[in-house]
């Protein structure tokens, strides 16, 4: 049986990079439980790649980012 997604809004930072995109998530999931999940990486959709200052440096449709550097992750009502 395959669960649809539901695309979390999301503002994440890590010590160089500030990215917002999507988080997919099952539905009445959070973001805390894909955070205390066993997987090493967060899938990012939708991705867009900012310096800390701001600075755009990319885009990408999907974006795999491991948990180790998040440093601060955020909901966004809308992107």
């Amino acid at each position: 049986m395959k669960i649809e997604l539901e695309h979390q809004p999301i503002l994440l930072y890590t010590i160089l990079h500030r990215i917002e995109g999507e988080l997919p998530l099952p539905p009445t999931s959070r973001i805390s439980d894909r955070l205390n999940q066993s997987r090493d990486f967060l899938p990012i959709t939708n991705a867009r790649v900012y310096t800390l200052e701001g600075q755009f440096l990319y885009e990408t449709p999907v974006l795999l980012l491991n948990k180790d550097q998040v440093v601060m992750m955020l909901e966004r009502d809308s992107m």
